[in-house]
């Protein structure tokens, strides 16, 4: 696969964490329909292992907050070591604002659920916008 800078709104790899396989496969269609390239992963755990293997390259990780193993606050911190600039998308039921009391580092995006397609969309491509994916992925990837 080849990616091109116009990958911010073309095949960005995008990678959604969830514990719930229905919310999983509901952000992952709606990304998919807009062009994205999407991987899965079922738990925080299985979404750092397949981030620090490098491969398939991940240009933003939507992920929920509650989830069995390590959840995705824990996976925001381990992210923010690893992969500081990659931009992470948190799902959750809590507001906002109770995120921030709750002392939850500052996420590129926060969705509040439940939310409609167009809105996880729309934060997905307001996250890439805001850095070059293809210099958070470490390579340019140019040769597939």
């Amino acid at each position: 696969m080849t990616l091109v800078s116009e990958a911010r709104s073309g095949p960005a790899r995008i990678l959604v964490v969830d514990d719930e396989p229905a919310v999983r496969r509901f952000a992952a269609r709606a990304l998919l329909e807009e062009g994205y390239l999407v991987e899965e992963a079922g738990d925080g755990a299985a979404a750092l292992a397949l981030l620090l293997a490098a491969a398939p390259v991940v240009h933003a990780v939507v992920s929920d907050i509650a989830m069995p193993r390590l959840n995705g606050v824990e996976l925001l911190r381990a992210l923010a070591m690893s992969r500081p600039q990659l931009p992470v998308i948190l799902m959750s039921g809590y507001a906002p604002t109770e995120l921030e009391t709750m002392g939850i580092a500052a996420p590129c995006g926060i969705l509040a659920k439940p939310f409609p397609p167009e809105r996880l969309v729309e934060e997905v491509r307001r996250c890439l916008q805001d850095g070059d994916p293809l210099a958070l992925s470490g390579s340019s990837d140019a040769g597939g």
